[in-house]
Protein backbone atom coordinates (compact mmCIF):
# COMPACT_ATOMS: atom_id res chain seq x y z
CA UNK A 1 0.00 0.00 0.00
CA UNK A 2 1.48 2.94 -0.81
CA UNK A 3 0.84 6.64 0.86
CA UNK A 4 0.74 9.56 -0.68
CA UNK A 5 3.34 12.65 0.63
CA UNK A 6 1.90 14.51 3.43
CA UNK A 7 1.65 18.00 3.73
CA UNK A 8 1.59 19.48 6.67
CA UNK A 9 -0.27 22.39 7.78
CA UNK A 10 1.78 26.20 7.48
CA UNK A 11 1.64 26.61 11.17
CA UNK A 12 3.26 30.54 11.11
CA UNK A 13 0.00 31.11 8.76
CA UNK A 14 -2.50 29.77 11.18
CA UNK A 15 -0.36 31.38 14.06
CA UNK A 16 -0.68 34.59 12.37
CA UNK A 17 -4.10 34.33 11.16
CA UNK A 18 -4.85 33.28 15.51
CA UNK A 19 -3.04 36.68 16.19
CA UNK A 20 -4.43 39.28 13.28
CA UNK A 21 -7.93 38.22 14.46
CA UNK A 22 -7.13 39.48 18.61
CA UNK A 23 -6.88 35.48 19.52
CA UNK A 24 -3.84 34.65 22.40
CA UNK A 25 -0.93 33.41 20.57
CA UNK A 26 -1.48 29.87 20.04
CA UNK A 27 2.20 28.77 20.74
CA UNK A 28 1.34 29.82 24.44
CA UNK A 29 -0.94 27.47 24.93
CA UNK A 30 -1.36 23.99 25.25
CA UNK A 31 -4.03 21.55 24.13
CA UNK A 32 -6.33 18.72 23.44
CA UNK A 33 -7.27 16.89 20.31
CA UNK A 34 -10.78 15.97 20.78
CA UNK A 35 -12.55 13.60 18.28
CA UNK A 36 -16.35 13.42 17.18
CA UNK A 37 -18.04 11.63 14.81
CA UNK A 38 -18.53 13.71 11.57
CA UNK A 39 -22.28 11.83 11.02
CA UNK A 40 -23.62 12.01 14.65
CA UNK A 41 -21.30 14.84 16.37
CA UNK A 42 -20.71 12.21 19.08
CA UNK A 43 -17.37 12.08 21.45
CA UNK A 44 -15.26 9.48 20.36
CA UNK A 45 -12.84 10.51 22.48
CA UNK A 46 -9.40 12.73 23.08
CA UNK A 47 -6.78 10.56 21.34
CA UNK A 48 -4.03 13.37 22.79
CA UNK A 49 -4.14 15.73 26.24
CA UNK A 50 -2.06 18.35 26.89
CA UNK A 51 0.25 19.27 23.83
CA UNK A 52 1.79 22.42 22.16
CA UNK A 53 0.42 23.97 19.44
CA UNK A 54 2.97 22.70 16.86
CA UNK A 55 2.79 18.99 18.04
CA UNK A 56 -1.45 19.54 18.22
CA UNK A 57 -1.38 20.42 14.79
CA UNK A 58 0.69 18.08 12.65
CA UNK A 59 -0.62 15.13 14.91
CA UNK A 60 -4.14 15.70 14.00
CA UNK A 61 -3.24 16.37 10.42
CA UNK A 62 -2.38 12.86 10.53
CA UNK A 63 -5.10 12.05 12.52
CA UNK A 64 -7.54 13.79 9.61
CA UNK A 65 -5.64 11.31 6.69
CA UNK A 66 -6.25 8.45 9.03
CA UNK A 67 -10.12 8.92 10.26
CA UNK A 68 -12.24 10.36 7.69
CA UNK A 69 -15.40 9.34 9.18
CA UNK A 70 -14.04 11.66 11.82
CA UNK A 71 -13.94 15.37 13.01
CA UNK A 72 -11.29 16.78 15.17
CA UNK A 73 -11.39 19.89 17.26
CA UNK A 74 -8.14 21.48 19.21
CA UNK A 75 -9.33 22.35 22.53
CA UNK A 76 -6.84 24.93 24.81
CA UNK A 77 -6.35 23.26 27.71
CA UNK A 78 -3.61 25.97 29.55
CA UNK A 79 -0.53 28.10 29.16
CA UNK A 80 3.31 26.91 28.38
CA UNK A 81 4.33 27.43 31.85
Amino acid sequence: MQHAAQTLPDLQSIRNEALSAGALDPMNLRFRVVEYDKASGELLGVPMQDIGFREAIEKTARLIQTRSDSHFCLHPVGFIQ
